[in-house]
């Protein structure tokens, strides 16, 4: 048995799917090595079937705040033992928040491999890491940030055309998906527009009348059908598109995260935000067309050739706040140039 890596990135979905390359290369470079990742129960099922990794360690953090006198106390003190309990040689804590650095300290690993303070979300991370890194000076990509890791352990970082992303589909799932494009009205065959119209701050939502305008530019336009999906608390804003649209889009049921993969990777194109549906897709090859605010598109846009980004830059550009009283860099961008962009990804037969 080769070196134990425990791998902290506890969500969200996106970040998750950009840290995937970092296992991958681990695992690449070392295939005896055992890998376990920590994360968070609702992203947890990102990591399902990945062949890369050989332990998922599920962390449920919003039970430690919960009620940590009632409940809460047990919960971190079992997190903590199941950390320890990996027996990593080395901890990779890719998010750098203090619960992230707290974790890896908690494993007992001799190597904590970090990132240096200005470069963490939570400066006092690197009071728990051994290892502080310094991501490429250049503009990256925070899957290219993450890679940066492999540095200190004297690891290759692969090419950007070898990155990978492993994401895995059962049998059943693949079915499942089928029968629910089959149920919603999709002919099998026929081109499918993913829409998602979330996300998960309202400074990262386009305006549900642009979204309606793009889908039914792609109905009329006689380019396939248009499937809108929606995560939890989200149903409100697919429903607001729907009132819009002219023509009559098919509209996904309430799925899991598995579910919705599986939904999405039979798309022909994906329209939506920065958002963890938006990452999977370009994650699983799907072209991807995203409408981005006030985070900055070369470290959060789709990951891979052949995606397109609209984005409106401002003085303002890269806040990344999640409240703004006019959403300008959002308005900026119309339904006019996301049609051209479409066309593009997707010229109408």
């Amino acid at each position: 048995m080769g070196e134990r890596f425990l791998i902290i990135r506890l969500g969200a979905i996106g970040d998750v799917v950009h840290t995937l390359p970092l296992a991958a290369a681990i695992k690449d470079a070392r295939p005896d090595s055992h890998i376990t990742w920590a994360v968070e129960p609702a992203p947890r099922e990102v990591l399902l079937g990945n062949p890369g990794i050989d332990e998922i360690l599920t962390i449920d953090t919003k039970r430690w705040r919960k009620n940590l006198l009632s409940g809460g106390f047990v919960a971190l003190r079992r997190d903590l033992l199941s950390v320890r309990n990996v027996g990593a040689d080395v901890a990779l804590d890719a998010q750098g928040l203090i619960k992230s650095g707290f974790l890896a300290w908690a494993s007992g690993a001799p190597v904590r491999i970090g990132f240096e303070h200005r470069y963490c979300r939570e400066g006092m991370n690197v009071l728990f890491t051994t290892h502080h890194v310094v991501p490429p000076k250049n503009p990256h990509h925070v899957v290219e940030k993450n890679l940066s890791l492999l540095d200190p352990l004297g690891l290759p970082i692969p090419l950007k055309e070898n990155y990978r992303f492993p994401l895995h589909e059962t049998q059943h799932e693949g079915e499942q998906a089928e029968e629910c494009l089959k149920s919603v009205g999709h002919e099998d065959g026929r081109p499918l527009l993913v829409i998602h119209p979330g996300g998960g701050w309202v400074t990262k939502r386009w305006a549900p009348d642009r979204f309606a305008q793009l889908a039914d530019h792609w109905h009329e336009t006689d380019m396939g059908d248009v499937l809108l999906i929606w995560g939890p608390g989200e149903e409100k804003m697919v429903e607001e598109v729907v009132a819009f649209m002219r023509t009559q889009p098919l509209v996904a049921p309430a799925t899991s995260i598995r579910e919705m993969m599986a939904l999405i990777r039979r798309g022909s194109c994906f329209v939506g935000g920065d958002s963890g549906p938006m990452h999977l897709a370009a994650a699983m090859g799907i072209r991807c067309l995203a409408i981005m605010g006030p985070t900055e598109p070369v470290r959060n846009g789709p990951w891979g050739a052949g995606n397109s980004v609209l984005h409106h830059r401002l003085a303002c550009s890269g806040c990344y706040a999640r409240k703004c009283p006019d959403i300008e860099c959002l308005e900026r961008v119309k339904a006019e140039d996301a049609i051209d962009v479409l066309n593009r990804l997707h010229p109408a037969p």
